[in-house]
């Protein structure tokens, strides 16, 4: 069972709209090798993470329209949104370990 949500367009919008906790999201591509490096440890990072905040993975050839509206410019792209507002944004591969160091120092400057 995977931790990582793929969801369409309107469901990314009401897990935004919706969600008590920062939500963390990955813009990636099937034809990316670094997205499919990254895979395994976003599923660590989501796993370990389950109970804490959502997330999720856009593919930006089956939904150009998200990447667009988070004006993705290179995959992967790692962002934490909370109610809509990028607190944080990464481009390039990472670790299960630097994820959550992205992750969590990204909410710690929208607690400051």
């Amino acid at each position: 069972m995977t931790h990582v949500h793929a969801p369409d367009p309107s469901e990314l919008q009401r897990i935004i709209d919706e969600s008590p906790s920062p939500i963390f999201v990955q813009f990636s591509a099937s034809w990316c090798g670094p997205c499919r490096a990254m895979a395994p440890h976003l599923e660590a990072f989501a796993q370990s993470r389950a109970n804490q905040l959502p997330v999720i993975k856009m593919d930006i050839n089956d939904h150009p329209e998200v990447a667009a509206r988070f004006m993705v410019r290179a995959v992967p792209t790692s962002m934490v949104l909370d109610n809509g507002r990028v607190l944080g944004v990464h481009s390039g591969a990472l670790s299960a370990a630097q994820l959550a160091r992205f992750v969590d120092g990204s909410v710690a400057v929208q607690r400051s």
